[in-house]
């Protein structure tokens, strides 16, 4: 939801104005993705952060207790989830926002609604990820969520392109 948040933020933040001072510089596309290329940057930072956080803060055994759980592999799998899931953000922010929906009350619907879907939906990079930790707390094993990151890369990178040619060709 964060990395959702702050790609609409990033493509809706800029005025007509300037937005169209940059596409005249380098082209509609590039000046669109470039926004969009923020977002993931900043999710990721924040990601990075708080699993920093929780690693340092938390005792490194599984549910039970009593299962030790080895904390870099573990802090490497959290920040591969926390990648994962910001890559997947992006994309939805990136199909919910201009130029694919110019209406505002359609947008934040369009992203709440997708965000939900991305955290709950079977077969979803995001809820792959999180799963994967979650079963792993359980059991005391440290799934890396290589699969969920390779699949939340592919999907953004379509929505990026997607949101690129769009832009292209639907700007003022």
């Amino acid at each position: 939801p964060v990395a959702a948040w702050l790609t609409r933020i990033c493509v809706t933040g800029e005025p007509d104005a300037a937005r169209g001072c940059v596409a005249a510089a380098v082209g509609p596309a590039r000046a669109h993705v470039a926004c969009l290329l923020v977002a993931p940057a900043a999710a990721a930072a924040l990601g990075t952060v708080a699993t920093l956080l929780v690693t340092l803060l938390s005792d490194p055994v599984a549910s039970d207790h009593r299962t030790r759980v080895p904390l870099a592999p573990a802090c490497g799998a959290g920040l591969l989830a926390a990648l994962a899931c910001a890559l997947l953000g992006t994309a939805v922010g990136a199909l919910t926002s201009r130029p694919l929906l110019r209406s505002r009350g359609r947008a934040v619907l369009a992203l709440l609604l997708a965000t939900l879907l991305s955290l709950v939906a079977t077969g979803s990079p995001a809820q792959a990820a999180v799963q994967g930790l979650v079963t792993g707390s359980r059991s005391g094993t440290v799934p890396l969520p290589l699969l969920p990151l390779a699949a939340a890369a592919l999907v953004t990178a379509a929505a990026l392109a997607l949101a690129g040619a769009l832009a292209a060709r639907r700007s003022p």
